[in-house]
This record gives structure tokens, C-alpha cells and sequence, in this order.
């Protein structure tokens, strides 16, 4: 039964991601080659509170690109791959606090990267804290020499909920600007700081595009 109603969450966040989505009017900026038909996947990074909308986005623009997004292993998580596989995006279930699952999920990203794949991760998330970037989008690309593509939404008109990511659901006719911000890689070969330094550096950049919060 519990199988049952997540699924049918799924289908209904989907259902209502297509009749909002098809209302909204975008701006967007293409700083870091997004459009570019010859381009291969890249690693795309975008903050837990802005996750709604990227489903529905890449199906829209980029269908012709295949996609994988990470995913918790928890209810929540289920219900987002349930989400993406509505838009015919894969995901791949992982965890942070679960080295061993984590682990797996990142090898298989990195398969997915080198055969061209999109691939879809929210650092701060899936449990925060909010708009702190954990490393493990920094080791993917380390592994793979793959582009980071740091993805901004911001919202004219959102309703932002009391959770711990500050959730916004763009209200329809809202206006939507999308930066596709310019790709960041990563050395293969890191010392501790060095590391520490990029990781700061894709939160920094990730942070200076959020809009004034109240």
C-alpha cells in the first residue's frame, strides 16, 4: 500500500510540474554551452530548493540528451525517481550518510558520465544543511574529468515552504530566469586543500546567484 501511494505522488508532483511549467515565461542565459548540440553530458549542479522545475526542463530543452539525476534511498527519494522516470530521466538512489551506498551510486554516475549522460545533483541535499555543498559532486567530476554545469533558477513569484531546504514552488505565469552558468572541472590529482578549494569555489559561485532571502 505505501508502494502504492508513492507512486501515486509521483504521477501527481509530474502531472502538476507539466501544467505549471507550461504556464511560466523564461529568460535564459547560456554561459556555460547548455544549447550546444555537439556538447557532451555534463554534471549538473543545483540547490534542493530549486530541483522542481529541472525535470520538466531538460525534457523540455534537452530530450535528445540522455539524463540521470541522484536520488536518497528514502521515501522522498522514491518519489523523485519517480518524478524523473515521468520525464524520461533515470535516477540513481545513493546516500551520504551511508558510505557503502553512496559509493555504488557514484560509480555508476561515473559510468553514466563517460557515456554522455546529464546528471542531475542538489550538493546540499538530500538532507542539508541548506545551501552547503558536500563534496560528493567534486570526487564524480575528480573521477570522470567530467564538467560541473552550475544551473541558477530564480522565480519571480514562488511559494517557498517551511522545510529545511526552503522548498519554492513557482506559482504559474510566474517568470523564470535560468543561468546556465560557465562549466567548472576539476584536477584528477588533489591534495586535501586543493579539494577543499574547489568545493568552496562551486558553493560560492552556486550561492552568488540566489536571489535576496527574506
Amino acid at each position: 500500500m505505501a508502494k502504492i501511494r508513492i507512486k501515486s505522488a509521483g504521477k501527481i508532483i509530474a502531472w502538476l510540474m507539466r501544467g505549471i511549467g507550461a504556464t511560466l515565461s523564461f529568460e535564459v542565459e547560456d554561459r556555460g554551452g547548455a544549447f550546444d548540440t555537439s556538447r557532451r553530458g555534463m554534471i549538473w549542479a543545483f540547490w534542493h530548493n530549486r530541483m522542481f522545475l529541472i525535470p520538466w526542463l531538460h525534457d523540455h530543452w534537452f530530450a535528445h540528451v540522455p539524463g540521470t539525476i541522484l536520488t536518497s534511498p528514502s521515501g522522498d527519494g522514491q518519489i523523485i525517481a519517480d518524478v524523473c522516470e515521468s520525464f524520461g530521466i533515470e535516477a540513481e538512489r545513493g546516500s551520504s550518510s551511508k558510505p557503502q551506498q553512496g559509493m555504488s551510486a557514484l560509480i555508476a554516475l561515473a559510468g553514466k558520465v563517460k557515456e554522455g549522460y546529464d546528471i542531475g545533483i542538489t550538493p546540499d541535499g538530500p538532507r542539508g544543511p541548506c545551501y552547503q555543498l558536500q563534496p560528493g559532486i567534486i570526487k564524480l567530476a575528480q573521477l570522470t574529468g567530467g564538467s560541473i554545469l552550475p544551473v541558477h533558477i530564480q522565480y519571480s513569484r514562488a511559494i517557498r515552504f517551511k522545510t529545511w531546504d526552503r522548498f519554492e514552488l513557482p506559482l504559474p505565469f510566474a517568470r523564470v530566469k535560468i543561468i546556465f552558468d560557465a562549466p567548472m572541472t576539476v584536477p584528477r590529482r588533489m591534495s586535501e586543500e586543493e579539494y577543499e578549494t574547489h568545493r568552496a569555489a562551486l558553493e560560492d559561485r552556486l550561492k552568488a546567484a540566489l536571489p535576496q532571502e527574506g
